[in-house]
């Protein structure tokens, strides 16, 4: 099975977007294949650079803001 959407922003995935080579794909552990939107990969692969972790299938949660330093 193959989404349909980005599962982290909801961006259709049209048919001139299967036939391109923006959207990236993410296989998962039960054989489904995840699209993700060009803007959501990159946001991806920054957090891949930044030593964080990706986001899942789903959406992420929003990040728990920093305590300041006593």
């Amino acid at each position: 099975m193959e989404t349909r959407t980005c599962p982290l922003c909801s961006l259709p995935r049209t048919p001139a977007d299967a036939a391109g080579l923006t959207w990236s794909s993410q296989h998962e552990p039960d054989g489904s294949t995840t699209w993700i939107c060009p803007t959501c990969t990159r946001a991806q692969l920054w957090r891949i650079e930044a030593m964080l972790a990706v986001a899942s299938p789903t959406a992420p949660v929003a990040p728990a803001p920093l305590r300041r330093a006593a």
